[in-house]
């Protein structure tokens, strides 16, 4: 889900059946179906298998697909889980060469497995394309002699996984051997990957793939796609016993991935913050451009480029453009080896004491272009490996880092950048937005880091608002309230699933609302309530059942 401000979705449903589409309940009792599966087997395109609170302890296989209008959508409402226990090395859901189809609000657990096997939370496999993966949460997916993932995509046919949507999901308390928290690997494009939170996992937070053999040749990389306003934090391998104490977990890591974003993400305390790599001699991580992150505290450098053996791949093509650091315990940035055509252009690095902004920790790197950063904690004098013509070594009067890193008033970080024009891409390589969604340009002017000061509503520093509101009763019978407890206006559409708008209406500051339903036709609703400066998502699931 491409979003140009951020929302809040609240999934509403009013009754349960209706002429274009049917709504299959799922409960431990009074429902249609006790099973997942059994209600998941019934629907067909356009349906949806609501599943309410409950523990669910099953696989379950989507065996239809829907199709271009009519998705098929299994959704939970809050205490829906599906609980692996007992069931070893196997996934809780699986998505096989099936189309259209949404996974939205469920809590998967407690899947676990052996050498022998991969125990996952979702998986997605073969040519499946137009998915919605969104606000599920997933933990404690553990594999003590093996590997396993909490969210997985394996693009392994001619065909690739295309246009999906990984949005708003958690994943946390895994133990996942080699593997990874959220991959997408193989023949995988046109993927957006958005406001996940990650965290406390012992291996990578997310990682884009290529060159595993998953995929057919020429076709198996991860591409075409962005990662954006993610939240990654507490990924490290030093308990793992897959790494035998190396602390090597990334945040974020392309390995072998092409033409990706990486974008307004808040990377925070892993091994390696974010890193652009191949693992694969002769193949090139490409087209990677890496702007408006806060990245902090990583046990290796914040920002790594290049593979990590004289012998294993390349980075070709990357771009690591405004942004923010923090205080890597092995520096800002480092570039490895084979690294070639890297620009290092208006970011904030702010370094420890004694250590090199920007360090060489490998060789066969070329074409590196280093240019009006700001640097500060260690050398006044110099970047490290590279040169910087136009340095600006002071301090950048971050607000509080590493907890805040916005620029306070007076940072000589403000309209002190250097306009980048466009990338490889044709569009403008800062990107449109900065970290906190204003305009990353205004005036022709852009800062250095991630934030842009000065907003084009004329907003000084950093707005920090939250979207606070209240929407009852649950299940609703014919009245709907909704209550803004925020400080701030925002507006409000309803839609159906099918995507028509129903009402859309602005809710001012401190005030309430009733919207009257009673006579909304039975089914699905999807109310969105948006304003400018919101920076967290919420989501809701009400119930409305038939009487």
């Amino acid at each position: 889900m491409k979003r140009n401000i951020l929302l809040t979705a609240i999934l509403l449903t009013f009754l349960v059946n209706n002429s274009w589409s049917k709504v299959i309940i799922v409960a431990p009792s009074g429902g249609n179906y006790t099973s997942v599966q059994a209600g998941v087997n019934e629907a067909n395109a356009g349906d949806t298998v609501l599943v309410k609170a409950g523990t669910y302890n099953e696989t379950v296989t989507f065996p239809k697909s829907g199709s271009i209008d009519n998705y098929i959508t299994l959704l939970g409402m809050s205490g829906a889980i599906i609980d692996g226990t007992g069931k070893k090395g196997k996934v809780g859901i699986t998505i096989s060469s099936k189309n259209y189809i949404k996974v939205i609000g469920l809590e998967i657990q407690n899947f676990s497995g052996s050498l022998d096997d991969t125990p996952m939370g979702i998986y997605v496999n073969g040519s499946s394309g137009n998915l919605e993966i969104q606000n599920n949460k997933v933990h404690n997916i553990d594999n003590d002699n093996g590997n396993a993932h909490g969210i997985a995509f394996y693009g392994t046919s001619s065909t690739p996984i295309n246009n999906i949507v990984v949005d708003s999901n958690e994943i946390f308390h895994c133990k996942l051997g080699s593997s990874e928290s959220m991959v997408l690997n193989g023949n995988v494009t046109n993927f957006t990957v958005s406001n996940n939170i990650i965290h406390d996992n012992d291996n990578i937070g997310i990682d884009f793939i290529g060159f595993e053999g998953n995929g057919p040749t020429g076709h198996d990389q991860a591409r075409d796609g962005i990662c954006t306003n993610n939240t990654v934090y507490n990924i490290s391998s030093l308990s793992n016993p897959a790494y035998g104490g190396d602390r090597s977990a990334d945040g974020i890591y392309v390995d072998g991935g092409r033409n990706i974003i990486i974008e307004k993400n808040k990377i925070y305390n892993n091994d390696i913050g974010i890193e652009l790599a191949s693992e694969h001699k002769g193949k090139n991580t490409q087209d990677i451009i890496v702007r408006n992150n806060f990245v902090s505290g990583s046990y290796q450098a914040n920002i790594m480029a290049g593979g990590y053996a004289s012998n294993k791949g390349n980075a070709f093509n990357i771009a690591i453009v405004n942004n923010t650091t923090y205080e890597g315990y092995s520096g800002e940035v480092a570039i490895q080896y084979n690294a070639d055509t890297v620009i290092i252009k208006n970011n904030i690095f702010y370094g420890k004491a004694n250590q090199d902004y920007l360090q060489r920790w490998g060789s066969n790197n070329k074409n590196i272009s280093v240019d009006n950063n700001i640097y500060y904690g260690g050398s006044t004098t110099s970047p490290g490996a590279w040169s910087d013509d136009n340095a600006k070594y002071a301090n950048p009067q971050l607000i509080n880092s590493p907890k805040n890193m916005n620029l306070s008033t007076g940072s000589p970080a403000i309209n002190a950048g250097i306009n980048l024009g466009n990338g490889w891409n044709g569009k403008p390589l800062s990107g449109k937005q900065d970290i906190n969604n204003q305009d990353r340009i205004v005036d022709s002017i852009i800062d250095i880091g991630a934030e842009e000061y000065q907003s084009t509503t004329g907003i000084k520093g950093h707005q920090s608002s939250t979207l606070n509101f209240v929407v009852f009763p649950n299940p609703v019978v014919s009245v709907l309230n909704i209550e803004n407890t925020s400080e701030e206006n925002f507006k409000i559409s309803v839609t159906d699933i099918s995507g028509q708008r129903i009402l859309a209406m602005q809710l001012k500051k401190e005030t309430k609302e009733n919207i009257r339903v009673a006579t909304w036709n039975p089914g699905i609703y999807i109310l969105t309530a948006v304003t400018a400066n919101s920076q967290k998502v919420y989501v809701y699931k009400i119930l409305k059942q038939q009487e």
